[in-house]
């Protein structure tokens, strides 16, 4: 069996592997650029298993029809939090309404899909693997993204991982088609702890002389890379902080650790948290209401900490669930599976309020279940281009289809604060520097940050490895701040190139690689 066929098929029998625990799964991707600090995007999925009631969440209060459909479990309207002059957010839901103000929220109406498949474990599936009802995939559409960026992952482990999981054990949306590009974990301090008690030094011996000895020196590498991330990701909680009480539940301690490992200088591009219960089949009422106010002030609590913290600006937030419920109650004060439901993104860059249209109560699909407008495959293609700027051909190539994308994302901000938390609630860095390229290697696209501590004159250059220019993006007069510099190397031979900046009082070298 080839190296490579035995770790993929090693990894992806689940994180609850014999060979390695699933607290142990690490992102093995080329990240040296994850330890500048500022210069990723985050991106945190908050999944509500289950099957989320859009109708109680987002509510059409103007519609008589809700009401009709929902006679026992429709939310009054005087106690709804208006948020236009027909829609109104649960009551629970106050904790966001600062966010909403405020322009950090927005509401992606009646997202669903073709066929809507009512199986909380099929739907779950697709939703993750970002498949066709019909069709079944075995990879994840996050692990696609990441394996797309970083080719060569495996074989090139990283300085820390690029993908955290917090809350669940199902690892299909880290499941590539390389390996498992993430790493699951509850708690930092428990996951260091529970490494180092299981490592064993025997680990950095050479292999017994059998017909399975290649295959066993690859699992010890991954079981010592796990190691290493494991004091990578107890280091960023030690130095991190929270600045808020987060509520004293599961979702509010996953969104803390997130804010808390992004303060310590962990600069992972994507976090997975996840809520359960959402399956509302009775007693509605009551436990939505208690899910949504549990979600509300875990995020409110979460923004309000990055914004204390410099962070805001660098996160979005975006919720999913495998289906809506019906639009009429069942006999049960509940309702059951169902298709079409609104989503909600969170984030300072967002550039509207609500997209699509206002749930139509009277027409149905084939199994009266609500209508969708929007394909959920078009979040993450709006995602993966307005936020983390792929190219759309490296979408299809991740989506398997070309997927309409929304104008969410305000890209009009081209200075970024990487330095330091301080640094960044000031505006002023405190040293000059230049950034390790993102992605790296990188086809053809990839980018630089740099800082300016003083006004003055920058030279900004890249060589080949002859010392030939090649390119020559900066050259000019410069306030002190902080800059992001895109590089397309389209035109360039596969190699390795020099990124040069100079200054009267600074000069630094970094390194890239063009993969084609």
């Amino acid at each position: 069996m080839r190296r490579r066929q035995f770790l993929r098929n090693s990894i992806a029998v689940g994180l609850g592997s014999m060979l390695i625990p699933r607290w142990l799964h690490p992102l093995l991707a080329r990240s040296d650029h994850l330890r500048d600090r500022g210069q990723n995007r985050i991106l945190v999925i908050l999944n509500l298993g289950g099957g989320n009631d859009g109708l109680n969440t987002v509510i059409p209060f103007e519609d008589d029809e809700y009401y009709n459909l929902r006679p026992t479990i429709a939310i009054p309207q005087n106690e709804l939090l208006t948020i236009t002059e027909t829609l109104g957010l649960h009551p629970a839901m106050a904790p966001l309404m600062d966010l909403w103000n405020d322009e950090n929220m927005a509401i992606i109406q009646n997202v669903g899909y073709d066929q809507q498949d009512l199986s909380h474990f099929r739907s779950t599936d697709i939703w993750r693997s970002a498949s066709d009802v019909d069709q079944v995939i075995s990879t994840g559409w996050v692990a696609r993204y990441l394996e797309t960026l970083y080719t060569g992952y495996v074989e090139n482990p990283p300085e820390e991982p690029m993908a955290l999981q917090q809350g669940s054990t199902d690892g299909l949306l880290l499941t590539g088609n390389e390996g498992v590009p993430g790493v699951i974990v509850d708690d930092p301090s428990i996951f260091y702890n529970l490494v180092n008690e299981t490592y064993e030094s025997e680990y950095n011996n050479d292999p017994p002389e059998t017909a399975g000895g290649d295959e066993l020196s690859y699992v010890r590498q991954i079981d010592n890379n796990s190691f290493a991330y494991a004091g990578v990701i107890q280091a960023a909680a030690e130095a991190g902080q929270n600045t808020v009480e987060y509520p004293n539940n599961s979702m509010g301690t996953q969104l803390s650790i997130v804010a808390r490992l992004l303060s310590g200088g962990l600069y992972t591009p994507i976090f997975l948290t996840h809520q359960y219960g959402y399956d509302t089949h009775n007693n509605q009422l009551n436990d939505h209401n208690n899910l949504l106010t549990v979600l509300s002030s875990s995020i409110g609590s979460f923004f309000q900490d990055l914004a204390n913290l410099g962070l805001k600006d660098r996160v979005v937030l975006l919720t999913t669930s495998e289906f809506g419920r019906r639009p009429f109650e069942n006999g049960s004060d509940g309702t059951d599976h169902g298709a079409g439901a609104p989503q909600l993104l969170f984030g300072s860059k967002l550039t509207e309020g609500i997209y699509g249209s206002n749930p139509s109560l009277t027409d149905f699909d084939n199994n009266a279940n609500l209508l969708h407008e929007f394909d959920f495959r078009q979040l993450y293609a709006t995602l993966m281009t307005q936020w983390f700027e792929l190219g759309q051909e490296e979408i299809e190539n991740i989506l398997f289809q070309p997927f309409e994308t929304f104008s969410i994302i305000d890209n009009r901000f081209s200075q970024v604060s990487y330095p330091s938390n301080k640094e960044a609630v000031l505006g002023i860095p405190q040293d000059y520097d230049l950034s390790k390229a993102y992605p790296n290697p990188f086809n053809p696209n990839t980018r630089l940050h740099y800082a300016v501590k003083e006004r003055g004159f920058v030279d900004i250059i890249i060589y080949d490895l002859k010392g030939r220019k090649i390119f020559h993006p900066v050259h000019e007069m410069k306030p002190a701040g902080f800059y992001n510099l895109n590089i397309n190397g389209g035109n360039w031979a596969s190699g390795t190139y020099l990124v040069k900046m100079e200054t009267k009082d600074f000069r630094q070298t970094r390194k890239m690689v063009l993969l084609k």
